[in-house]
């Protein structure tokens, strides 16, 4: 059934003019009428009573990483190696004799902070392991894993850390992780992939995603997402940034993928820095903890960005830029400022901006991912110190300075939950039950027009995803309460339903898996 309408509900439809509706009639997929009246129309009817929002749009995801970790061991909750040896014992019994263990998730700030070396694997035995930090730009490998990389010299943007007499102790990070081990790391099958989109895209609907920009490599997105969108499996919209980025970029392939409302190629990617985690972001003062200021990478650190923005820019698509530190978003600035008249230029984490660089962002796009803050909030006032508070997560700042701002998540790095976002960037509250940079916090209005508009606007996304208007795709959940006036601090609100395109695709309260293919009925 695809025509019904809503009726004596409260619809937040994200139009300045005319926030509240009453109801609205959807047909064939989209709204074709919304009113403030209150009386049932003919037809079937839903949610009566209930809080609407459009659809969430998490700009900056990795949906087939998030779908495989959920097929992974989760390290996340370990506080000692004690905790790693449990957790590694008990996933290798569900194992093949021939699997490499896949972990990921540790974060050596749950401990007393000292690095782990290749010894906190060795539940896994003989057999090769590999476990990424909570933030994937570091990864610890086994004995048995190393017997299998080219460890002898470092490569350009990334660290093998070696012990004093020079051994490596198992940990690699950014580009010796990425270079030297993924590529020996065994594929999962075509099956496993599959799998893990499908569950992924259940994820994000359960959390009131309708549409993800997806960061993914072209292999995965022909291989993977083409083939689930066109056997009608792809059940939340994905406006896909290749990952490729190893020139000549392959612009022909990326043309080549018919788009349509559910998959769609809109740019490319490029790393100009690591993470504050792993104190690899590109700052331009010195980390307090360490000597290192960071480290640029790739086209920054080439210093040909210039010249890959301008080769993606003339292609017609986006340049989408990785930058946590402020060095790094400087670098990505000013290589925009040089060949981005259209202001193209998608600026993905901006984690941490130097003030004067701020007012240089009018009606630029910055993808930031609120949860973020939540665990790394705590972490700069160690990495680098109360007086560069005023540099981190400036969601206020950037909206201020006429950014146009649009959140994600950067799952599986954070929580996808785009609501938890919500309420880190509304309340400051942190993940150690403190309030960071409270000045910086915005309203809700401003957080869920973050996650609806802005984030279809950083997707460049045309068919009015992320209002409820006539004419617009029927993308839209249902909360537990007025997200708008709730208690923040308190909770956050909770998703109920999710529909895009008209069809229900989740219900918290049907425990039979029955939402994913019907439309809503009353």
């Amino acid at each position: 059934m695809t025509n019904w309408s809503v009726n004596c509900a409260n619809i937040w439809t994200g139009d300045p003019l005319r926030p509240w509706r009453r109801g609205m009639t959807i047909r064939d997929g989209r709204i074709v009428s919304l009113d403030e009246g209150s009386a049932p129309s003919s037809g079937h009817s839903a949610f009566t009573g209930s809080w609407i929002l459009p659809g969430l749009i998490d700009a900056h995801a990795h949906l087939l990483m998030g779908g495989l970790t959920l097929q992974r061991l989760d390290l996340s909750a370990a506080r000692s190696r004690d905790d790693f040896d449990r957790l590694i014992d008990a996933h290798c019994t569900t194992l093949t004799a021939d699997q490499w263990l896949e972990a990921f998730g540790w974060n050596e700030h749950n401990w007393n902070g000292a690095r782990p070396d290749h010894s906190w694997l060795r539940a896994a035995g003989a057999r090769p392991a590999v476990a990424w930090r909570c933030d994937q730009h570091a990864a610890l490998v086994n004995e048995s894993a190393m017997g299998a990389l080219d460890l002898r010299t470092d490569v350009a943007g990334g660290t093998i850390v070696r012990e004093v007499h020079g051994a490596p102790t198992g940990l690699l990070l950014e580009q010796a992780a990425w270079q030297l081990l993924a590529p020996r790391i065994p594929q999962p099958s075509l099956t496993s992939r599959a799998r893990a989109c499908s569950e992924a895209c259940n994820h994000l609907l359960s959390v009131g995603v309708t549409t993800v920009g997806a960061m993914e490599y072209l292999d995965q997105i022909e291989q993977v997402l083409v083939p689930a969108r066109d056997a009608g499996r792809l059940t939340v919209r994905v406006a896909a940034t290749v990952l490729d980025r190893v020139r000549p970029l392959p612009f022909a392939r990326a043309r080549a993928i018919r788009g349509d409302d559910f998959l769609r190629i809109i740019g490319f990617k490029s790393f100009a820095d690591g993470t504050l985690g792993s104190s690899t972001a590109a700052m331009f003062d010195r980390y307090c903890d360490s000597d290192s200021r960071g480290s640029l990478m790739e086209h920054a650190l080439e210093g040909t960005l210039t010249e890959w923005m301008r080769e993606v820019l003339e292609a017609n698509y986006s340049p989408s830029v990785h930058a946590i530190g402020d060095r790094a978003l400087n670098e990505v600035l000013q290589a925009a400022v040089a060949c981005d008249l259209m202001k193209r230029v998608r600026f993905e984490h901006a984690q941490t901006v130097h003030p004067d660089s701020i007012a240089r962002f009018r009606n630029r796009l910055v993808s930031m991912q609120p949860f973020h803050k939540a665990g790394d909030a705590p972490l700069a006032r160690t990495r680098l110190g109360t007086h560069r508070d005023n540099r981190c997560f400036q969601f206020r700042s950037f909206l201020t300075a006429g950014a146009r701002l649009a959140f994600g998540s950067d799952w599986p790095i954070a929580s996808a939950d785009p609501l938890e976002g919500m309420r880190v960037a509304i309340t400051g509250l942190a993940l150690d039950g403190k309030v960071y940079g409270a000045s910086a916090n915005l309203t809700a209005h401003e957080a869920i027009t973050a996650y609806t508009q802005g984030a279809a606007e950083c997707l460049d996304d045309s068919s009015g995803a992320g209002t409820l208007a006539i004419g617009s795709p029927a993308d839209f959940i249902v909360v537990d309460r007025n997200p708008l006036a709730c208690d923040w601090m308190d909770e956050a609100p909770q998703v109920l339903t999710t529909v895009v395109g008209g069809i229900v695709r989740y219900d918290a309260t049907d425990t039979a898996g029955n939402h994913d293919t019907t439309a809503a009925t009353a």
